[in-house]
């Protein structure tokens, strides 16, 4: 059984409901698109064309994993704060310009995000 995107949204959005400053995630990468799961649940997908494609990577940049080759996935700890800047990404229309601005400033958010997290974790 397939879960569809808005269903799978719909948990990623209660999953940050609950504020948590590490939670693993996973991207995974199939012939259809990029997903980006936790504890095996997807929690949001973008799809093979231009636009998936586009907020894949920004979703990779965004949490600091490496896009996955075709068949595999790759995982890390991000907040429930930056997920929250994931499912935004993943549902941005990249065919219109002003898409990229909004992805670039959450993305921005996202890496200071990552970079205060890693500052205080080795105090």
């Amino acid at each position: 059984m397939t879960v569809s995107r808005t269903q799978a949204l719909k948990y990623g959005y209660r999953l940050v409901d609950k504020p948590r400053s590490h939670l693993r995630v996973e991207l995974n990468q199939d012939k259809s698109g990029v997903s980006v799961t936790h504890k095996g649940r997807v929690l949001t997908r973008v799809f093979l064309n231009r636009s998936g494609m586009n907020a894949a990577v920004a979703i990779s940049e965004a949490t600091g994993i490496d896009l996955p080759p075709l068949g595999q996935s790759n995982s890390g700890l991000v907040s429930t704060g930056l997920l929250y800047r994931v499912l935004a990404l993943s549902q941005l229309d990249f065919r219109n310009p002003s898409a990229f601005e909004l992805a670039a400033e959450l993305v921005d958010e996202a890496i200071s995000m990552q970079r205060s997290a890693g500052s205080t974790t080795g105090v």
